[in-house]
């Protein structure tokens, strides 16, 4: 008796586990890929979405004739890049809520160079 037990047990921890493993099971969202071009005093995306634990891959382009940095205070340390140059880097967001990135060299920001991600749970 107590073999047919612990088989109906068994069983159920098996079908309990594949049912999880299913609906992910807390794995992380697949990477966000994105390519953001810089044009002169404005980016061509203004505005990001993605979730919390989501790696978000960024290739950024200066398409400009001037310098440009990326910035998200508290997320992203300035990435700076300069008139045709292409730069890659990534981040991931820990929280949710929206958050503002700009272009740090003095005036741009003031001038309309942001964007916003919004952070989804």
């Amino acid at each position: 008796m107590n073999t047919k037990r612990f088989l109906f047990a068994a069983t159920i921890f098996a079908i309990v586990a594949l049912v999880l493993a299913a609906c992910g099971g807390g794995s992380a969202p697949e990477p966000l890929n994105i390519t953001l071009h810089a044009l002169d005093i404005k980016f061509d995306v203004a505005t990001i979405e993605a979730k919390v634990g989501q790696t978000v891959n960024v290739t950024y382009v200066n398409d400009g004739a001037l310098d440009h940095t990326f910035i998200i205070e508290g997320l992203v340390t300035e990435q700076k890049i300069t008139a045709g140059q292409t730069i890659t880097f990534s981040f991931t967001p820990t929280t949710a809520g929206t958050f503002q990135y700009y272009c740090n060299v003095p005036g741009h920001k003031e001038a309309g160079m942001v964007g916003t991600l919004t952070v989804n749970p």
